[in-house]
């Protein structure tokens, strides 16, 4: 498609957006009027600018932050946010350089350092949803991810030690790092965490796998009030990138000091079930889960904001940490913005919002259908639209239910030609101009070309559009009796009728799931698209009562992270989540899974036991190939990119990062670091 085809067609598109948005606008949003009317709708095609291919994808960002360690002989002063400074003048905290390590983390931002101040505006879709705070903006464990994906930053801690072939760890803690109320932390938190928690079987029912390797549980180990150690049973050469990813966070998440008031091993339970009841809870473990949930005020954080106003408040509210253990290379404490605002609205509201310029920096709920208003109203709206790269997460994934109840559909899912036939019937490129405004490429869910792990024969095979193929193959199964309306009989002689499965939050991806039932139907599948609750969808997912279920990727260009699309890793791997509970529980629950998909956790158990990161890449390979070879899961359109609304005002949000969950976007690019210049 050449620039202008481009242009063009963004202009038709547009101007039918802008259609539906006025009209949305006099009847929901009489506010948004004025807007309007002053000609926000109508696009200056100067203003819009390709969106970037695979291609333009793949080169290197132009600024992103870095890492350094505090030198101890620095003769620099610490500095402090005016509002913070102004407590400690009142002896409200205690000064600054009180409040920080000993060896603070330097972080060297990707545009400038500072100004202090500022709110950072964001939306949600409910109350619930602001809790992304917790997963994506306090992104701070034991160590991180680079925001290309490619390494793994110190964090709390400075520097590790990966001994005896990957079976122990030993962390060393940055000295003197307090949690929000001044506490110390330190490795005793650590072990709270691994005894009081992970091994409290009302707390942690079942260990996750994770934690559990050569069938014993890791052992954690305090060294000293700094240095933590994590020994496995076997080689384990995962876990640095699972604590960069999740896990880490997770284990430094528990402040002890505090969270001993509302554990049995410290508390008489009589006592703790008392309070329990005083608010509504019926038990200890529930009221430990309510005092360490991210709403409560009360309990202690170690995060860049804390929140002062929690959901169901208008706006949530995060306000900056006053012991944050971060600073600038002139030793300003970080965070540099003062607080994070949440609102709640519903969908086509932020995105009028986003328009209009309300929003400070924001990638989630943003529909890719409004990209042409997006970069149309870039200068009305006092902001850029950032084009960070598909990390794997945004592929849509078709996947049958091959656990499904209904053992004649599940003979016919388990047919390798069936899956193969299935994928040939979709029309990607309907789909892609369709859906995506012609962006992207067909693609399997499979890593992306900026992976190592990429495999172009997976990622690009059984993606070509043909029906005669996908009959001719559908015949060769013995689906070859139909209906009057041309449909095909299964082989007990009802009709083949199978049904899209999905949740209600997808309902912009409505037109592509309508789209592929159509083209099915054309093969004579009678496909038919069904939209639940996600509540609902969950439920009937894990009866395994679904037909047909669709997801986003995961991650893929880290895959080993979380290759719930490649075996039946965990509770997310649809296509088999009875194979999934079978190798999560040793074989002790779900069924034992078909000699490929064994062969794949097998390489994978393979991978897990080598530290050698080239051999993880070809063993997992392998894996691919296999699923190539099976095709378990369908993709649909890739390299999409993910799209972030910034305000003019904000600096050193990277041009370029990638964006999947995996480096939990945006906090893998030190959002600590993000600062607003109204200046």
């Amino acid at each position: 498609m050449n620039l202008r085809t481009l242009h063009t067609r963004y202009a038709t598109v547009t101007r039918l957006v802008t259609i539906f948005f006025i009209l949305f606008a006099l009847t929901a949003l009489l506010a948004e009027l004025t807007f309007w009317l002053s000609g926000a709708g109508d696009v200056d095609i100067a203003q819009v600018e390709a969106i970037p291919t695979p291609e333009r994808q793949a080169t290197e960002p132009e600024a992103l932050h870095a890492l350094s360690e505090w030198s101890s002989d620095s003769e620099i002063r610490f500095q402090q946010a005016p509002v913070l400074a102004e407590r400690a003048a009142r002896g409200q905290l205690p000064p600054v350089e009180q409040r920080l390590p000993e060896n603070p983390l330097v972080i060297h931002p990707a545009h400038q350092m500072g100004p202090y101040g500022g709110t950072w505006t964001r939306y949600g879709t409910s109350p619930s949803d602001v809790g992304i705070f917790h997963h994506r903006l306090a992104y701070d464990g034991l160590v991180r991810w680079d925001p290309m994906g490619r390494e793994i930053l110190p964090n709390l801690a400075t520097h590790w030690d990966i001994e005896d072939e990957g079976r122990s760890y030993t962390f060393y803690l940055r000295r003197g790092v307090r949690w929000s109320d001044g506490h110390p932390f330190s490795a005793d938190d650590i072990l709270f965490w691994y005894r009081d928690v992970l091994h409290n079987e009302e707390l942690t029912p079942v260990i996750p796998i994770e934690y559990r390797k050569g069938g014993q549980t890791v052992i954690c180990e305090k060294i000293d009030d700094y240095t933590i150690r994590f020994r496995f049973a076997e080689p384990y050469g995962l876990f640095l990138k699972q604590l960069a990813s999740n896990l880490s966070y997770q284990i430094v998440y528990y402040p002890a000091h505090y969270l001993k008031n509302f554990h049995p091993n410290y508390q008489p339970v009589e006592q703790l079930e008392k309070q329990a009841r005083a608010v509504g809870k019926d038990f200890w473990y529930q009221l430990f889960q309510d005092r360490l949930d991210y709403r409560n005020v009360d309990c202690p954080r170690i995060w860049a904001w804390v929140v002062s106003k929690p959901p169901p408040e208008r706006p949530a509210e995060f306000v900056r940490n006053p012991y944050y253990w971060k600073v600038d290379p002139e030793g300003r404490q970080l965070p540099y913005i003062d607080r994070i605002t949440f609102d709640i609205y519903d969908l086509e509201t932020i995105n009028i919002k986003a328009i209009n310029g309300e929003i400070g920096m924001q990638g989630r709920h943003l529909t890719f259908q409004n990209y042409p208003i997006f970069m149309a109203n870039q200068k009305r709206g006092g902001y850029s639209v950032r084009h960070w790269l598909d990390g794997g997460d945004g592929t849509t994934a078709i996947v049958f239910n091959l656990n499904h109840k209904d053992e004649v559909l599940r003979s016919i899912f388990h047919q390798r030609s069936f899956r193969i036939a299935m994928s040939h019937a979709i029309d990607r490129d309907a789909i892609r101009e369709a859906a995506f405004l012609g962006v992207g490429e067909s693609r399997q869910i499979s890593p992306p070309p900026i992976s190592a792990y990429h495999v172009p024969e997976h990622a690009y095979g059984y993606l070509t559009y043909d029906p005669a193929l996908a009959n001719r193959l559908l015949d060769e199964m013995g689906l070859v009796e139909r209906d009057d309306r041309g449909m095909r009989l299964r082989p007990d002689g009802q009709p083949l009728v199978i049904h899209i499965e999905t949740s209600s939050t997808m309902l912009g991806a409505g037109k592509m799931f309508e789209m592929i039932a159509a083209n099915w139907r054309d093969v004579g599948i009678d496909a038919k698209v069904k939209t639940q609750a996600r509540q609902l969808y969950a439920q009937r997912r894990n009866a395994l009562l679904c037909d047909v279920l669709v997801w986003g990727g995961a991650g893929e260009i880290v895959p080993t992270l979380d290759p719930r699309w490649f075996l039946p890793y965990s509770g997310s791997s649809f296509h088999g989540l009875d194979y999934a509970r079978w190798y999560r529980s040793d074989g002790k629950n779900g069924t034992e899974p078909p000699p490929d998909m064994l062969r794949a956790l097998d390489l994978f158990g393979q991978i897990e036991r080598t530290v050698d990161e080239e051999e993880q890449i070809r063993l997992f390979k392998e894996i691919i190939e296999i699923n190539r070879q099976n095709l378990w899961v369908i993709g649909t359109v890739g390299a999409i990119p993910q799209l972030f609304i910034v305000k003019d005002t904000f600096r050193n949000v990277p041009e370029v990062a990638v964006g999947c969950w995996p480096l939990r976007t945006p906090g893998a690019t030190a959002p600590e670091s993000y600062a607003i210049d109204e200046g």
